[in-house]
């Protein structure tokens, strides 16, 4: 190996040792917690101490009641003779413990009053009411001292007292000014929080060193006390404020070291010759730190990973993960908040519902992870145009905005244009619905739900960008509210009718079929219009209960006439695009038609090309059901915007059905007829049969016969009629059935 690949060697090796020393660096410095955190989880592990601080100050504060009555009952209870005399005892025997339990009672309750949602005066009040007991009797401490009959070769005693009253006051102080910043709801009011609890920690571990202090100094004649406990009241008060301080490990650690490591020094340096600090109690003494500071390490750890987790499912719920936006029912809520807390007034504000024009372009052509960036530029786009107001994605290219009602359409026609500006070659834009808000006690779902319905209406209007939701709309708007809350009444009372047009074929212009045609009579508002009635009922995603309601009247009416041994005419029904995709229409066809013990050859199925483009489900396999159970396919409304022939490749349909839109400008537009003819030449071709709609002159019907498409529909023939009314028609001889039918 040369010299060269040498060096090159150890310098791998080398800077492999360095990753490893760095990538542990990183792991010691995260796992003390030197790592920073986001708000979200300070504020977490906050709240954690918080409740620590519940459970820390009740434990007190059941102690501190404890030893105040066996105090009592052990000291002062038939010992009391005279006033002065009871005084000395009970300064003498349980002053600190009524000092530590005033406290614990009031951090007791100030604990709850922060953890509480609601800021309640009876809370505040009490918690002010006992600091300023604790003032009361921290006041007492030249009392304390007197009876404590100082001496000076006890100064240490003696500062750990001062410092203990002195901690204690400092914790009241800040009780009563964080409890009344905190009513009057001040955003700094975790700071103040911050400073009671550490206060409060630092007078349990003042009042620990104190009694033991106290308890390893005492001696009887210059002889060591015999019921010395060693250091047991310090070490229970050090395990309640490592449970109590859990913001960093490294915290934890400068904190309890220097107390661990003060009070150590302050046990070796009394006199040997009266209390000796053994060496097994050194090991101890250690060993409890070391266990104390791990047990604050493992809360810490566990608290932030649990804080994490918690700040990601909150992101997941109030947050768009691709936009960063408010999540739409996180929006829905806190619109809901505003209202309230703003008393908003009547058209003070309004909510907005936009969308993307030609973003479904731009994500074919340009592929998702563009379209996913361009949407995350729109949010940043109307954060900016909109700031300080609620805006959230709804779905898709769907954006919602509750703001202010002043200059809507101004801010609307900038975003517009700066969206465009976003993709120069395509050039979207946005159009948008607006609602007015009304009432606080209207839902906001259905305010949202308005101005999107301001915005539907909006896209037939290509020359307009905004649309305000007005009194018509509001009129169309309920009437698609009852038609989606009434469907199920509609179908049970009869409401929806089948209503019948005829199908002729061409060559004879005899009655070879029917199409059942949806009709809906209602008892409020009369014949509705199928324009209106369908899409409502598909976009609530309820159009299989009109169809399936329909197939069972086509049903009931053959069933009829094959009862009354007449001749029956096939009949064609329509199947929504969303039928399939909500419920087994394949079974639901043959449940029905086994039900009246209809024929299979009498019933023919229709599906719009449109389905088989727009849904994501098998209907492939819906469709080969169907045939294998006997039924004709037939594709409906080819033509109508949506043709591709690879439809025709793909699917095995029995009869395709052009559009009426081929007709339109018939004798005008001289494209229309060869264009008409190629198609029938190609369903020829790959035997399809074929019906013309649409059908309403007679010119027309002459050039489809010449061509060859095979059987007619549309005004020329009939318009939709009862069945009542077709029958008549049949008996009287203006419909006469083919003899191919007999």
């Amino acid at each position: 190996m040369g010299e060269n690949e040498k060096r090159s060697s150890f310098l791998r090796a080398f800077g492999k040792v360095g990753n490893v020393i760095k990538f542990g660096t990183i792991k010691t410095l995260h796992f003390l917690g030197f790592r920073r955190n986001t708000e979200y989880v300070n504020a977490y592990i906050h709240r954690a101490n918080i409740r620590s601080g519940v459970f820390m100050s009740a434990v007190v504060s059941i102690l501190e009641v404890w030893l105040v009555i066996r105090q009592h009952q052990k000291y002062i209870i038939g010992n009391a003779l005279s006033f002065p005399h009871y005084l000395d005892l009970l300064f003498s025997n349980t002053s600190l413990f009524w000092l530590l339990m005033v406290m614990s009672f009031s951090m007791f309750l100030y604990c709850l009053f922060y953890l509480s949602e609601k800021r309640n005066k009876a809370q505040m009040i009490s918690i002010i009411v006992i600091s300023a007991i604790g003032i009361v009797l921290c006041s007492l401490l030249p009392l304390e001292s007197r009876i404590k009959d100082f001496n000076p070769s006890k100064y240490v005693d003696f500062v750990l007292l001062i410092t203990l009253y002195s901690s204690i006051l400092l914790y009241h102080v800040l009780a009563i000014i964080a409890s009344i910043l905190r009513y009057k709801g001040k955003d700094i009011d975790w700071l103040q929080a911050v400073a009671v609890i550490t206060i409060f920690a630092t007078c349990l571990l003042v009042f620990g060193i104190k009694v033991s202090y106290s308890d390893f100094t005492s001696s009887r004649g210059g002889v060591a006390n015999p019921d010395y406990k060693q250091i047991i009241c310090f070490l229970m008060m050090a395990i309640y404020v490592g449970c109590l301080l859990i913001w960093r490990p490294y915290i934890s650690i400068a904190i309890l070291g220097a107390v661990f490591l003060g009070f150590y020094f302050l046990l070796k340096s009394f006199d040997h010759s009266i209390r000796y600090f053994s060496e097994g109690d050194e090991v101890n003494y250690i060993t409890f730190f070391i266990s104390l500071v791990m047990v604050s390490i493992s809360i810490y750890s566990q608290r932030n990973l649990e804080a994490k987790k918690d700040e990601e499912l909150e992101l997941l719920a109030t947050k768009d993960t691709l936009t960063g936006l408010y999540s739409f029912e996180y929006f829905n809520s806190l619109c809901r908040k505003k209202i309230v807390e703003e008393n908003i007034q009547k058209d003070e504000y309004i909510y907005l519902f936009f969308d993307i024009v030609s973003f479904k372009i731009l994500n074919d052509q340009k592929g998702f992870d563009y379209g996913n960036a361009f949407l995350k530029n729109v949010g940043d786009l109307t954060l900016e145009i909109f700031p300080n107001d609620l805006v959230s994605r709804q779905s898709d290219d769907h954006f919602v905005v509750f703001t202010r009602n002043i200059d809507i359409e101004n801010k609307l026609a900038i975003l517009s244009s700066r969206v465009k500006g976003l993709d120069m070659d395509i050039r979207p834009e946005v159009k948008a619905g607006g609602y007015l808000f009304s009432s606080s006690e209207e839902d906001t779902h259905n305010s949202i739900e308005k101005a999107r319905y301001a915005f539907s209406t909006l896209k037939e209007m290509s020359a307009h960008h905004y649309l305000l939701y007005d009194k018509e709309m509001s009129d169309k708007y309920m009437l698609i509210q009852y038609i989606v809350s009434h469907i199920d009444e509609a179908v049970n009372k009869g409401w929806i009718k089948a209503y019948y047009q005829a199908v002729e074929y061409s060559k004879d212009r005899k009655l070879c079929g029917v199409e059942a045609l949806a009709r809906w009579i209602d008892p409020k508002y009369g014949f509705l219009n199928p324009g209106i009635f369908i899409p409502a009922l598909e976009d609530s995603q309820l159009a299989y209960k009109l169809d399936l309601c329909m197939l069972e009247n086509v049903c009931r009416n053959m069933r009829k006439v094959l009862d009354n041994g007449e001749i029956i005419v096939p009949t064609s029904i329509n199947f929504s695009r969303a039928d399939f995709s909500i419920v087994d229409i394949p079974s639901e066809v043959v449940r029905i038609t086994s039900k009246y013990n209809i024929p299979t050859k009498y019933l023919h199925i229709e599906i719009t090309e449109s389905a088989l483009l727009e849904e994501h489900f098998d209907l492939k396999e819906a469709m080969n059901r169907l045939k294998k159970s006997g039924f004709s396919i037939w594709l409906d409304d080819f033509g109508s915007g949506y043709s591709s022939f690879n439809t025709l490749k793909d699917y095995a349909f029995d009869v395709l059905k052009l559009d009426m839109e081929f007709l339109k400008g018939f004798e005008s537009n001289q494209k229309s007829k060869p264009l008409i003819k190629a198609v029938i030449d190609m369903a020829n071709q790959i035997n399809m049969h074929t019906l013309a709609e649409g059908v309403e002159t007679e010119e027309q019907a002459k050039f489809l016969k010449s061509i060859g498409c095979e059987k007619l529909q549309g005004y020329l023939i009939s318009k939709p009629i009862t069945y009542e009314e077709l029958n008549q028609g049949i008996s009287e001889g203006r419909f006469v059935i083919s003899e191919e039918l007999e």
